[in-house]
């Protein structure tokens, strides 16, 4: 009984893992330990089941074994402790095979691990290169979309000129005749009232010799501002027909020519005077108008419709025609004040010019007079 105690506890002992032994070895290289320690008994144990089998002879006597001393069953498990390692529970050669077989599939699929880490590695960077891309396009759509939404709002706070002359009525239609007309007098005027066209340079070089007392020639000069006719010369020739009269009434015959040169160069300019005046109340009325069209069609709304709205829409159209009439009479307007500044400025120059003319008439009071028909006899 003492060696099947022993035996069981060598059993226990062989079941847990040895110190620096490794715990995950596999089952296979670890053999049965009660299996093997059974066995051993069976083997040894005088006392199997031979002796409960009733076909056995009760009566034979079996040999005392005599009693070891307390020390001997500890020396005597100490050598099957050290010799069942080397016999019972060394690896079979199969078992050896297998491990190396599984060491050099290790080593064979370390390559293969590596181009699994490089191929994870890649499809790791062509994602991150995806989703980077991914977002790029994001930005660009909104960016994209905030400027057209940006173009959007600009275009619709511009104003269309031609929709608002369109939107006017029809009191637009004259004003747009004004505007026609003021332009046609405007160029008319600029090409009229040029200085070289008042009063010509070569009229005024060529008659310069005239003007001396030794060779003073009224038919010459007559027939100089006959060549070269403008305002300046028609007065010129009105002073002409005053010779031998005293230099008051040359004077006065001089500055009542003038005034009919004058009115003459403001005849268009006065109708630029008047394009300028009417086209404003021309634009008022257009927008009284459209504001009793607008209260009108607020005051025949539905219950419940916007009559803001409506109302806005109808002062805003009527607004129209003043715009229309105050652009077009500001321009014509700043027009005329100019040409009647230029024809002041020419009138006085002119009399700069007329200086000595009348030196050398005033010498000649009291001699007699040329008339008309002997300056025209004479050209």
């Amino acid at each position: 009984m003492k060696r099947i105690f022993s035996l069981s506890l060598i059993s226990l002992f062989l079941t847990f893992p040895v110190y620096g032994q490794d715990v995950a070895e596999p089952a296979s290289e670890v053999p049965d330990v009660t299996q093997a320690s059974e066995q051993a008994l069976e083997d040894e144990d005088p006392f199997t089941d031979s002796a409960l089998d009733p076909s056995v002879d009760s009566n034979v006597e079996l040999p005392e074994v005599p009693p070891a001393p307390a020390d001997q069953p500890a020396q005597e498990e100490q050598p099957a402790q050290e010799a069942q390692p080397d016999s019972e529970f060394m690896p079979a050669e199969e078992d050896q095979a297998a491990v190396e077989t599984e060491s050099n599939a290790e080593q064979g699929n370390a390559p293969l691990a590596e181009t699994a880490a490089q191929l994870a590695e890649k499809d790791l960077k062509e994602g991150d290169e995806q989703v980077a891309q991914r977002e790029e396009a994001e930005r660009l759509s909104k960016e994209k979309e905030k400027k057209e939404l940006e173009e959007k709002q600009k275009q619709r706070s511009r104003i269309d000129i031609w929709e608002l002359i369109k939107s006017g009525g029809f009191l637009m239609w004259p004003l747009g005749v004004l505007s026609v007309l003021g332009l046609m007098f405007i160029l008319e005027r600029f090409i009229a009232l040029r200085y070289n066209a008042i009063m010509p340079r070569r009229l005024f070089r060529q008659m310069l010799p005239y003007l001396e007392p030794t060779r003073f020639s009224p038919t010459a000069i007559w027939a100089i501002c006959n060549k070269y006719r403008s305002p300046a010369a028609r007065v010129i020739q009105a002073a002409l027909l005053k010779i031998g009269r005293p230099l008051p009434e040359i004077v006065s015959a001089v500055e009542a020519a003038k005034q009919d040169e004058a009115s003459n160069m403001y005849r268009n300019v006065g109708w630029l005077t008047l394009v300028s005046s009417l086209a404003p109340l021309l634009g008022l009325l257009g927008t009284v108008w459209g504001m009793i069209e607008a209260f009108h069609m607020v005051a025949s709304l539905e219950i419940g419709a916007n009559r803001a709205e409506q109302l806005s829409n109808g002062i805003y159209v009527a607004l129209v025609t003043t715009a229309a009439g105050l652009a077009i009479a500001i321009p014509v307007a700043l027009f005329a004040h100019f040409f009647e500044s230029r024809i002041l400025k020419a009138m006085h120059k002119l009399d700069s010019k007329l200086l000595p003319l009348y030196d050398i008439l005033e010498r000649q009071e009291g001699k007699p007079r040329i008339s008309l028909s002997q300056y025209q006899g004479k050209r």
